[in-house]
């Protein structure tokens, strides 16, 4: 027993020892990248806010999407086909990385439900509701 005190003892005494500094765990500041953000401010004008006119008259609501291309001529081509038998306005709308073809501007959901029904006896069975802005009707 008296051996088991003394091993206790010394190794309490030698255990700890000094060869690991706390300013070895300092840190470092970390080496980041310069990033320069595009402007967008024009050289022309100084200080003045450029107003999107198109977000002012804008509200929430649907319009049906009917199809999503990579490339535009695409849904040119189907817009084309569209404004023959459609009387709601057509939209091509770029959202990264696709172009959407979308049809309408409904205030409700259930307005723009039956128009997508209409639109999928045309032959677009990929038709759906997005929520989206939309423009007012003066």
């Amino acid at each position: 027993m008296k051996l088991l005190i003394i091993l206790f003892i010394t190794s309490s005494i030698y255990g700890q020892s000094d060869f690991i500094l706390p300013s070895d765990f300092v840190d470092s500041p970390p080496n980041l990248p310069n990033v320069v953000l595009p402007s967008f401010d024009d050289d022309n004008s100084d200080s003045e806010v450029s107003i999107d006119t198109n977000l002012i008259n804008s509200v929430k609501g649907y319009r049906i999407q009917v199809a999503i291309s990579q490339n535009e001529k695409d849904l040119i081509d189907i817009k084309e086909k569209l404004e023959v038998v459609v009387k709601e306005k057509i939209y091509i709308k770029f959202e990264l990385p696709n172009y959407k073809l979308r049809v309408g501007n409904f205030d409700s959901r259930k307005k723009a439900e039956i128009y997508r029904n209409k639109v999928i006896q045309l032959g677009y069975r990929s038709a759906w509701v997005v929520p989206t802005l939309i423009e007012l009707d003066y």
